[in-house]
């Protein structure tokens, strides 16, 4: 019998863009780089974006195996990844300013290193990332998984090119309203897979 997943494309699609996207740092990197030259901002990004790629698919990929070989049935891992997303989708309805604050002594220098581990990925994202390719039950599906990270890594380095753009008056009340619109998105999804798994372990039990 052919899995079904509980999330399709478009909902893994915006699951990634709030727990990978640029929502949740955007005020942190504008600080960072006040004082910087738009060239250097540019290369800060993309230098961060090369670095963290190869990283993340390496490390889903072995968070998969380890998960695999702990044998943990499939819909405890729905559950935990539903449990992740509500935490972190009512954290952004909750929030009154979504990193709106850039007040601050500017840094005067920041590595891409500490770009990447720092604002393009967090440990939820790389939890979400692994726990859902531990559910992939086909090749298909984990490189969908995976791609999908990817294309939001690098919407998210795309973010941090214009960021001048996007924490202006204009770009800052569209962020906030769209992450309260994917917010909302995300706890219903979130809250739908934790009532999947949960149906799922009664029926075990």
């Amino acid at each position: 019998m052919e899995f079904r997943y509980v999330a399709g494309p478009s909902e893994l699609f915006t699951i990634f863009f709030i727990m990978v996207g640029p929502l949740g740092h955007l005020g942190q990197f504008a600080k960072v780089t006040r004082n910087m030259a738009q060239d250097q901002i540019n290369t800060l990004a993309f230098k961060s974006l090369i670095i963290i790629m190869p990283v993340i698919v390496v490390l889903g990929l072995l968070g998969k195996q380890l998960m695999i070989k702990w044998h943990i049935p499939a819909p405890v891992l729905e559950l935990t990844a539903g449990i992740i997303f509500a935490l972190v989708a009512f954290k952004i309805l909750l929030a009154s300013d979504v990193e709106a604050e850039t007040a601050g002594t500017p840094q005067t220098e920041i590595s891409p290193l500490t770009v990447a581990l720092k604002m393009l990925i967090n440990p939820h994202s790389v939890g979400t990332l692994i726990v859902l390719l531990a559910l992939s039950h086909h090749w298909d599906r984990t490189v969908l998984v995976l791609g999908l990270f990817v294309a939001n890594l690098i919407l998210d380095a795309l973010a941090l090119k214009y960021i001048r753009i996007l924490m202006g008056k204009v770009g800052r009340v569209i962020m906030q309203i769209l992450g309260s619109v994917l917010g909302v998105l995300q706890a219903a999804l979130a809250l739908t897979i934790i009532h999947a798994s949960l149906m799922m372990l009664a029926q075990r039990g």
